[in-house]
């Protein structure tokens, strides 16, 4: 084989194919059965701006969804930038494809940590397709997508809808913990995300774990009633140092008590600007010290100038897989 035709191996691939796809002239063909929100955010800028036609096959997966492994945020995200989306069962390929000139196959999900971008890559293996040979690997694409389901918006929301539906034992795949309570622990967590509400809110000052280790409780602004129920699941941002580190579960209905704030130390000030009042039970509390970025799940430190908003069950689930360890949350 000479060297014009030897395949060459990739084992970040983010890089090249974002700046292929940057560039494309005639099309852009992704097929990946996993996609995150910040992968699908970068993805959508480019699609808006290109001329190109854009296309994904991905696999509908109520699981997947439950799970944090496909971002409905990011489909919905690549459907409103003009990305033709279909959907095939069974579908395990990863194959990136943009013009006659760039192809790639390999395990690469759309994912940062598939793709080599995020701070933890996994360790993956592509192969970069010469020109010359991507005629084949077009060919099984097009059978590909001749056989694959069209994505709208409302089939989106329909599998928002199934993921949250799933019965408590439907199986999710997880990461291996080095502790098995941990991996229980989680198991539990996503499944009872499915039925609740899910929230991030935000903490003024620098992360302090060890308060959301015991029962605690957490206070909003008195402009208006929280929508915080019992069993809602919230996911705390700490404001200085711009990352999200724990999970907690609510336990009360919000009540309106500045004595509250003042029992438990906070200044008279405080308590006036913030007297609605929550209480808390830990969930997942990492003693590591893991963080997770913001931009990660789709939103900014800006966003929660009110203090706290409401989270996909898809961004949800990755913030609490990469909270216990799963380094290929993300």
């Amino acid at each position: 084989m000479s060297d014009q035709t030897r395949p060459s191996t990739v084992s970040a691939v983010g890089d090249l194919l974002l700046g292929a796809v940057a560039g494309a002239q005639h099309h852009v063909r992704l097929v990946s059965p996993y996609l995150s929100l910040p992968i699908a955010q970068r993805l959508a800028e480019y699609a808006e701006a290109s001329t190109a036609p854009w296309s994904l096959i991905t696999r509908f997966d109520a699981a997947a969804v439950a799970g944090g492994f496909l971002s409905t945020a990011g489909l919905r995200l690549l459907v409103e930038a003009g990305v033709a989306v279909r959907s095939l069962a069974r579908l395990h390929a990863k194959v990136y494809l943009v013009d006659d000139e760039f192809g790639v196959v390999g395990s690469a999900n759309l994912t940062g940590s598939g793709l080599g971008t995020s701070a933890a890559p996994n360790r993956e293996l592509s192969v970069r397709i010469e020109p010359n040979a991507l005629v084949e690997v077009e060919d099984q694409v097009d059978a590909w997508w001749g056989s694959a389901a069209s994505i709208s918006l409302s089939d989106i929301a329909a599998l928002e809808a199934a993921a949250r539906a799933l019965p408590r034992e439907a199986p999710i795949v997880l990461p291996e913990p080095s502790e098995a309570t941990a991996s229980v622990a989680l198991a539990d967590l996503l499944a009872d995300a499915r039925g609740v509400n899910l929230w991030v809110k935000a903490q003024y000052g620098e992360p302090d774990a060890d308060q959301w280790r015991q029962p605690f409780w957490f206070s909003s602004r008195r402009d208006r009633i929280p929508s915080f129920k019992p069993r809602d699941l919230v996911l705390i941002y700490a404001k200085e140092a711009h990352a999200c580190y724990a999970i907690i579960e609510v336990t009360s209905e919000p009540f309106h008590s500045p004595a509250y704030l003042l029992q438990h130390g906070r200044p008279e000030s405080e308590a006036e600007r913030w007297p609605w009042v929550n209480e808390t039970l830990p969930r997942l509390v990492p003693t590591e010290g893991r963080e997770v970025r913001p931009q990660d799940l789709g939103f900014t430190g800006q966003s929660l100038q009110g203090g706290h908003k409401r989270l996909g069950l898809t961004e949800f689930a990755a913030a609490a897989r990469a909270l216990a360890g799963d380094e290929e949350a993300l």
